[in-house]
């Protein structure tokens, strides 16, 4: 019809045009509607402040927020003053995204054009400070809309409440309730639920109890939410026959548990530990059977793992994965990083790769656990294959993974391929951290007592080891990287090994320079060396510093020294 109007050469007034730009949004052609207002603004046409209106909204609800402030701004290039509809849909949309300087920007520009806020706008401002966690922040502006005579509503009542409950407040939560009624406002089950919530959280179920009596005498219907948060406060405070009044409660009244009221109580029941009643559930609902499944699987593994039984939740799992299910991905991780905690390496893998079969990918902590697992057993072919496989996944490999997986080639010996992976490391950029070193350092030291083993002349062991030690030393002061004790420790220990005395006490005194504060393992080291060497009295110095430091010592350090100093006096 707009085509055949320009054809017979009618031409469109402003409420042609307004029209036309409010009918096309309305049927989410919004882009058109865009494209048409901005070509008609270049013409110097004039439209009505519904097309702009609309089309800010639309623009709003879509999150191109950029493109509705130069609407707005344009708007005002054609000598239409802004209106309270386009800052209200500027602020709902930036409260969304708890852009809250946004927020303010266009709220105190629309205050300075002389619009009085509304309590929508109100509630938008209020949300996005709730959203940022800025509860007294909520309160504080509750209260001045209040004193300001602004009609208050439903929903500005619930966000302070709410704001309150999280604050721990709840007299002044149920100060609102109560006043909400003096002001002849009925509060529905939101507010009521928020007040419930509020008490579970502080723990206190007796209050909490009450307030959902209060609620059924005014003839409010709760819904599964606010059963699911009663249920969440009596299963965290052991009160297990409550629960399953409360389900029959539910049941009474027509309203059927879901899968995420039975995963609450299971849960709860777990972590008040009362795991046995959380198997009972679990096992009737399982029997009964139940839409969305999974979130109780999820639940009961979880809840197993949260009483150390590793085992239990494994082959609950796997039972629950051969009948085509899966529980979800916080469960996968929490299972594979306890297996792997475990030493269950394998376990944990098997978890990992269901996961993946499932298309859900783990995340990096649960790799570098998986990794880790290997590397303890000395197993580095697989270790080395996960991590080959998060990074072709994308993953972003920080220097915990390399560094774990260093770690792993240093203990089975295998220092050239540790080196190759520090090279790799820092060759993409990824700056090694302190530990790093350290871990690097005690490997060349162990490497050093290998080949004393294998019969390498003392010269050359020391050579090697020094140059090794040296090119690290210079490394780390190279990216600007402070020793710490550990490293001081693995540094002063390898010195003494080589038989440089003065080096290690150098190493030793420079710690004490830096105003670092040496451990029982610090003194370990150096007092084992001195006795090593047969400097008694040195060794005996050490040791009573270290006791006037209030350092407790080392058993290793105490047991030598004392066999060094009993085979002394046996001599002479």
């Amino acid at each position: 019809m707009w085509v055949e109007m320009i054809e017979m050469g009618v031409k469109p007034d402003v409420i042609a045009y307004s029209s036309f730009i409010t009918g096309l949004c309305d049927c989410g052609k919004v882009d058109l509607a865009y494209a048409i207002l901005q070509e008609i603004n270049r013409e110097g046409i004039q439209v009505e402040d519904m097309a702009y209106n609309t089309v800010m909204d639309g623009l709003c609800k879509e999150m191109r927020l950029q493109e509705a402030e130069m609407l707005l701004e344009n708007k005002t290039r054609q000598g239409l003053t802004p209106d309270i509809y386009g800052y209200s849909y500027l602020i709902r949309s930036y409260g969304k995204a708890g852009n809250l300087l946004k927020v303010l920007d266009h709220y105190q520009a629309m205050v300075s054009h002389g619009f009085e806020t509304n309590c929508h706008i109100a509630s938008y401002l209020l949300q996005c400070f709730m959203k940022l966690g800025m509860t007294s922040q909520v309160t504080e502006h509750f209260q001045k809309l209040r004193d300001s005579g602004l009609h208050l509503d439903g929903v500005l009542y619930n966000i302070a409440m709410d704001a309150y409950c999280k604050d721990g407040n709840m007299d002044e939560a149920v100060k609102l309730l109560r006043e909400m009624k003096a002001e002849r406002l009925t509060p529905d089950r939101v507010h009521y639920t928020c007040v419930i919530k509020g008490y579970c959280l502080k723990g206190d179920v007796p209050n909490a109890r009450q307030a959902f009596e209060v609620m059924l005498k005014a003839n409010v219907k709760p819904d599964v939410v606010t059963y699911n948060i009663l249920a969440s406060g009596f299963c965290k405070n052991g009160l297990v026959t409550e629960v399953f009044d409360l389900l029959d409660h539910m049941a009474d009244r027509g309203l059927e548990p879901n899968s995420l009221t039975y995963g609450i109580i299971i849960d709860g029941f777990c972590r008040s530990g009362n795991l046995s009643e959380a198997e009972v559930l679990f096992y009737i609902v399982e029997e009964k059977g139940i839409e969305r499944i999974e979130v109780m699987y999820s639940s009961m593994v979880c809840g197993y793992l949260h009483s150390g039984w590793t085992d239990h939740a494994y082959i609950l799992f796997l039972r629950v994965a051969k009948q085509g299910k899966f529980v979800d991905r916080f469960a996968c991780s929490k299972l594979m990083n306890d297996l792997c905690r475990d030493g269950n390496a394998q376990g944990a893998s098997t978890v990992c790769s269901m996961m993946l079969e499932n298309n859900v990918i783990p995340d990096v902590i649960s790799y570098t656990k998986l990794i880790s697992a290997y590397c303890q057993t000395g197993d580095m072919h697989n270790a080395l294959l996960w991590f080959h496989d998060m990074v072709q996944r994308g993953l972003s490999v920080d220097v915990i993974v390399y560094t774990v997986l260093m770690n792993g080639y240093c203990k089975v010996g295998q220092m050239e391929e540790a080196c190759k992976l520090f090279d790799q490391m820092t060759s993409l950029g990824i700056k090694p951290d302190v530990i790093a070193y350290t871990m690097l350092l005690d490997g060349h030291l162990k490497e050093y007592l290998q080949r004393c083993w294998q019969g390498v002349s003392k010269e050359r062991r020391i050579y090697v080891l020094r140059t090794k030690q040296n090119r690290l030393l210079s490394s780390m002061k190279k990216m600007e990287i402070e020793p710490d004790v550990p490293f001081y420790t693995v540094l002063i220990d390898g010195y003494c090994k080589a038989g440089d005395f003065e080096k290690a006490r150098g190493e030793f005194d420079e710690v004490l320079q830096k105003g670092l504060t040496p451990d029982q393992h610090v003194y370990a080291a150096l007092i084992c060396g001195y006795c090593s060497q047969g400097e008694i009295e040195k060794a005996q110095d050490l040791f009573e510093e270290m006791v006037d430091r209030g350092i407790k010592p080392h058993v290793l350090a105490f047991s030598v020294l004392n066999q060094k100093t009993l085979r002394e006096r046996q001599y002479k």
